[in-house]
C-alpha cells in the first residue's frame, strides 16, 4: 500500500479553529512494484528504469512528491507501458495536489492511476489504493460529493470481483471505502468498513485509528475509547496512536490523561513534532504557560516553518501578560504569510492590551482588508478608534453596521452598537445567548471587557477594574477579550 494513513486532528487555539495534522506513514509499496519487469526488454533501459522506481518510492516515503513526479515522469516518457511508473506518479501527484489543495494535480494524480490500472488489470488490487484515495479527497477539494460515491462503488466492485485476495489487500480496500463515506458524511457505513478492515488484518493501522477518530465524530464517546485504547495496545511503540488518544482526552476534558498520553508519545519518539504541541496547547489550557510555551518552542525547534504553533505560543505569552514577547511572536507569524487575516487580528489584540491603539487600529483594518467577513472585529475596531478620540469618525465608518436591523443582530453587532451609545448596558446583556452555557460565558466575558472600557475611557477607573474582574472569571480563557481583561486587572 503506498498511501499515507492520513490522521487528522485538530484543535481549538486562540481566536478560531487551528488545524494540525499529524501524519504517521504506513506506505509498503505493492508486492515487487519497484522491481516488477514492464516493456521494453531492453536490458540497460530496463536496469535504468528499476533504479529510477526505487528512486521514486524512496522520494514518495520522505514526502518529496515532487521528485518522485520528476523521476517517474522520466521512465513514463521512455516506456509509456510502464504500470509502476505510472502508479508511483499517481500516488505523488495526489498526494502533492491534496498537500497544496490542488485539484488539478489531484485529477492528474487519478489519471495516472487510471492508466496503471488498465495496464496491470486486476492483477494487483493494490493498484486501485491511489485512484480511491485521489476521489475521496478530490470529494472535498471540488465539493461533489459523487467523487467520493464514484470511490466507494468501486471498492465495492473491487471486493466483489476480487474474493480471493488477501486479507491485508481486502483491508485496504475497506480502508479507502471507509475514508469515502467519511468524506459522504455516510459515519455508520464508514464505521462498519472501519471495523471489517480491522476484523480482517488486526495490525491495520489506518483502519484502527480511522476507526476510533470517526466514532469520536459520530458523538460514540465509550466506543471511541475503547477503539483509541484497542490501537495503542495494538501498536504499544507507535507514538501516533498516544497522540491520537490524547487528543480524544483533551477534547472530553481529561486533560490529565490527555497529558500522560502525549508525554508518552515524546518519550517514545522525542522528535515527534505534534505531540509536543498538543501537549503545550493542553498545558495552556491548565494555565501552565511557562510550560507550554516550552514545548511550542520544542515543537518549533524541530520544525521552525509551523506559524500555527508560533501563534499559540504567542497566545500563551499573552495569557500570562508577557505582551510584547507575544507581539515579537505575532510580528514573526506575519514573517510566514502577510496576508494572513487571523495573524493581523492577533496581533492588533497584543496591540490593544500593550495601549497601542493607533498600531492596532492599523493591523484590524489590515485584516478587514483581507477578509471583510470578520465581524468579530468590528467593536475591536471601533474601540480603537474610541481610544484615539475618534468616535465621531468611527461612527461614520461603521454606521451601515450600527444601523443593522435589530433582528439580524449577531453578538459582534450588540457590542458595537452598545459602544456607539445606541444601545444600553442593560440591553446588551439581555442579548446574551442564555440558552447555550459555553456561548453565554463566552459572550458575558466580552460584554464585560467592553462595558469596562467603556467606564475606563469615562475615567471610572475602579468600576472598570470590576468589570474586567468578572470578565476573567469567564472559562473562556482563549478569548482576546479574556486575555485583555487579565491584562488590564495587572496595569498600574
Amino acid at each position: 500500500m503506498l498511501l499515507r494513513l492520513r490522521i487528522v486532528l485538530a484543535f481549538l487555539a486562540l481566536c478560531g479553529s487551528l488545524p494540525l495534522l499529524a501524519d504517521d506513514e504506513k506506505k509498503p509499496v505493492p508486492e515487487s512494484a519497484a522491481t516488477e519487469s514492464t516493456e521494453p526488454r531492453d536490458a540497460n533501459l530496463l536496469t535504468s528504469h528499476d533504479q529510477a522506481r526505487n528512486d521514486s518510492d524512496q522520494a514518495y516515503r520522505k514526502g518529496e512528491y515532487q521528485k518522485a513526479i520528476d523521476v517517474t515522469t522520466k521512465v513514463v516518457g521512455e516506456n509509456p507501458l510502464d504500470h509502476v511508473a505510472f502508479y508511483l506518479r499517481g500516488s505523488s501527484r495526489i498526494e502533492l495536489g491534496i498537500n497544496k489543495s490542488d485539484a488539478a494535480m489531484v485529477r492528474a494524480g487519478i489519471a495516472d492511476a487510471r492508466e496503471a490500472i488498465r495496464l496491470k488489470q486486476l492483477k494487483n488490487a493494490n493498484y486501485y489504493l491511489p485512484y480511491l484515495y485521489g476521489m475521496a479527497n478530490l470529494a472535498g477539494l471540488e465539493n461533489k460529493k459523487a467523487h467520493a460515491e464514484q470511490a466507494s462503488k468501486t471498492a465495492d466492485d473491487v471486493l466483489a470481483r476480487t474474493p480471493s485476495m488477501k486479507n491485508e489487500d481486502k483491508s485496504n480496500i475497506l480502508y479507502q471505502k471507509a475514508l469515502a463515506n467519511v468524506a459522504l458524511e455516510n459515519l455508520p457505513t464508514a464505521i462498519a468498513s472501519y471495523k471489517q478492515a480491522v476484523e480482517l488484518t488486526p495490525k491495520h493501522l489506518g483502519a484502527r485509528v480511522g476507526l476510533a477518530d470517526t466514532l469520536a465524530t459520530a458523538g460514540q464517546n465509550e466506543a471511541a475509547l475503547a477503539a483509541y485504547t484497542a490501537a495503542v495496545d495494538a501498536f504499544p511503540a507507535m507514538p501516533l496512536v498516544f497522540n491520537n488518544r490524547g487528543m480524544f482526552y483533551q477534547h472530553t476534558n481529561r486533560l490529565d490523561d490527555a497529558l500522560v498520553d502525549f508525554t508518552q508519545a515524546v518519550s517514545l519518539d522525542p522528535k515527534y513534532i505534534t505531540a509536543y504541541t498538543n501537549r503545550g496547547f493542553v498545558l495552556m489550557l491548565q494555565g501552565r504557560h511557562e510550560e507550554a510555551e516550552n514545548d511550542f518552542s520544542e515543537s518549533l525547534k524541530l520544525d521552525a516553518a509551523q506559524p500555527p504553533v508560533l501563534a499559540l505560543r504567542a497566545g500563551s505569552k499573552l495569557s500570562r501578560g508577557a505582551v510584547e514577547e507575544a507581539i515579537k511572536d505575532y510580528t514573526d507569524v506575519l514573517k510566514w504569510n502577510s496576508k494572513n487575516a487571523v495573524g493581523h487580528a492577533e496581533l492588533g489584540f497584543a496591540l490593544m492590551f500593550a495601549v497601542k491603539p493607533k498600531e492596532a487600529l492599523a493591523e484590524f483594518d489590515e485584516a478587514n482588508q483581507i477578509n471583510p467577513q470578520f465581524r468579530f472585529l468590528l467593536p475591536w475596531r471601533y474601540l480603537a478608534m474610541m481610544q484615539l478620540g475618534k468616535k465621531g469618525e468611527a461612527d461614520v465608518k461603521m454606521s451601515e453596521a450600527i444601523a443593522r436591523d435589530p433582528k439580524t443582530r449577531e453578538w459582534p453587532d450588540q457590542l458595537l452598537v452598545f459602544l456607539a451609545d445606541k444601545q444600553s448596558e442593560a440591553d446588551l446583556r439581555k442579548a446574551i445567548n442564555r440558552q447555550v452555557p459555553a456561548s453565554a460565558d463566552a459572550q458575558t466575558c466580552e460584554a464585560e471587557f467592553f462595558v469596562g472600557h467603556r467606564k475606563l475611557l469615562a475615567g471610572q477607573k475602579e468600576a472598570a477594574r470590576l468589570h474586567f474582574a468578572q470578565a476573567v472569571k469567564s472559562k473562556a480563557t482563549q478569548l482576546s477579550a479574556h486575555r485583555g481583561a487579565n491584562i488590564a486587572l495587572k496595569a498600574k
